[in-house]
């Protein structure tokens, strides 16, 4: 295990209860002399703290390690096509506070992200514990050269974000796809504490995947991997905003659904999700049985990669969460039929922050925890 990763797994770990450093290597599986460098290091930097003595029994008494959680905060930017939401995360995960305002992706996007990052820092008692801030971007991107490839949600086609706002702020930025970022979130803070593998399913404005093989991110060449809603499922299918028919996200992702509900006569328009919300719940004719069908469509290109990576764990998330209950129905069935063994599929409360503290805990992962 990397000694970032180290850090990382002890300060998450910490975040939810003291443990001595025996039952910190005894969980990571680590050797008594690794734990003790990496948790003095932590100490040494104001992250952790010792407790009072433990005596149980004989032997000499064992000493609890906590985090001290507000020693350091990370920022996460959650980027939509109409508007940023902001975390300001402490090390044990909760947070400080959140904010929402209000963004162009067409005007002058970088100084409009500065100008709110600059803000942030700027702020009296928190600003100066900011260590680095993680953006959250939808599309395909490039998080080692910190580039979006292409994100048709925000018109933006190879775009360096990161080195333009690096080179403006006085701490370290990251981005990664929105996805990935809340995986992130949930190997460090969900999943993650059952599952060493597992996989996050994002359904919403798009369709895409989180994949975690021992305890770490795949991203794949220039971070392709996780484009999840590309797979093609019908060659003869609706035009992708890729470019191709017939991707999984023609059928499941949020315009997708309005869009085929007003194609079968079901709606007289293509209406917002909170509309198809409604009709589903009021049991309108045909609207059901769309959800449905895209559930399908869902649960049996995730039963394919749950069968070709052997994972064990799934979690939706993702702003379609209101459909969910009407997706499930198909998406369930799929699945189980499907998949060679057993799977654990779990559906996470959303709100529009979950992105931003995804990518706050990137920058948890590999800023803070690798000083």
């Amino acid at each position: 295990m990397r000694e970032d990763l180290v850090r990382t797994e002890v300060l998450t770990m910490l975040g939810s209860e003291p443990l001595n450093r025996t039952q910190i290597a005894h969980r990571l599986g680590l050797g008594a002399a690794t734990v003790s460098e990496h948790t003095r290091r932590l100490i040494e930097l104001g992250y952790l703290r010792e407790l009072a003595p433990q005596v149980a029994g004989r032997g000499r008494p064992r000493v609890p390690l906590e985090v001290v959680p507000d020693a350091a905060y990370t920022l996460g930017l959650r980027v939509h096509h109409t508007h940023l939401v902001g975390v300001l995360m402490r090390l044990n995960g909760s947070e400080v506070r959140r904010f929402t305002l209000p963004f162009d992706p067409d005007s002058e996007p970088v100084e409009q992200l500065v100008a709110v990052c600059e803000q942030a820092l700027a702020d009296p008692g928190t600003g100066e514990r900011i260590r680095g801030i993680g953006l959250a971007v939808p599309g395909v991107i490039d998080p080692a050269r910190g580039v979006v490839r292409l994100s048709p949600h925000l018109g933006w086609s190879d775009l360096p974000l990161q080195p333009l706002l690096a080179g403006r702020l006085r701490v370290p930025v990251l981005i990664d796809n929105d996805t990935r970022a809340s995986t992130m979130a949930e190997l460090l803070f969900g999943t993650g504490r059952d599952h060493d593998d597992f996989l996050v399913l994002a359904v919403g404005g798009g369709v895409g995947m989180g994949i975690v093989l021992g305890r770490r991110i795949h991203r794949g060449p220039d971070g392709v991997a996780g484009e999840f809603g590309h797979v093609p499922i019908d060659r003869e299918g609706p035009q992708c905003v890729c470019g191709r028919r017939g991707c999984l996200e023609t059928y499941a992702a949020d315009y997708a659904l309005a869009a085929r509900a007003h194609a079968r006569g079901l709606t007289s328009e293509v209406v917002e999700v909170a509309e198809l919300h409604r009709l589903a719940a009021v049991d309108a004719p045909g609207i059901r049985d769309l959800m449905a069908e895209a559930g399908a469509a869902l649960g049996q290109a995730a039963a394919g990669v749950v069968n070709v990576l052997a994972v064990r764990a799934l979690t939706v998330i993702g702003e379609s969460h209101v459909l969910w209950p009407y997706l499930e129905r198909g998406f369930r069935p799929a699945v189980e039929g499907g998949v060679l063994s057993g799977l654990e599929i779990m559906v996470r409360p959303w709100d529009d922050s979950a992105h931003a503290r995804g990518a706050a805990a990137l920058v948890l992962s590999a800023t803070v925890a690798s000083r």
